[in-house]
């Protein structure tokens, strides 16, 4: 599954991302793989618990947690910001 990174918070190596049909989500990164706004990512975002998933520009394979998703973009960059 494909998804675009929406917004990242550095400090805290949280991401909030966006898949099909404006459906947002957020994860945290498990890795020293860093990813940026507007980067496409791929992977089961729709599975919460850790998992892999991989930089298309690159093909990094990066370890993170899913956190959550199925919540609006406004809701999905609150829980990375706080």
């Amino acid at each position: 599954m494909k998804a675009i990174v929406e917004k990242v918070n550095l400090k805290r190596g949280f991401v909030a991302y966006e898949i099909d049909g404006g459906v947002y989500g957020w994860l945290e990164i498990l890795d020293f793989v860093e990813v940026e706004p507007e980067e496409i990512i791929e992977g089961p975002f729709t599975t919460l618990g850790e998992a892999s998933i991989y930089k298309r520009s690159t093909g990094e394979r990066i370890k993170v947690f899913i956190e959550d998703y199925g919540m609006s973009k406004q809701k999905s960059i609150e829980r990375i910001m706080k």
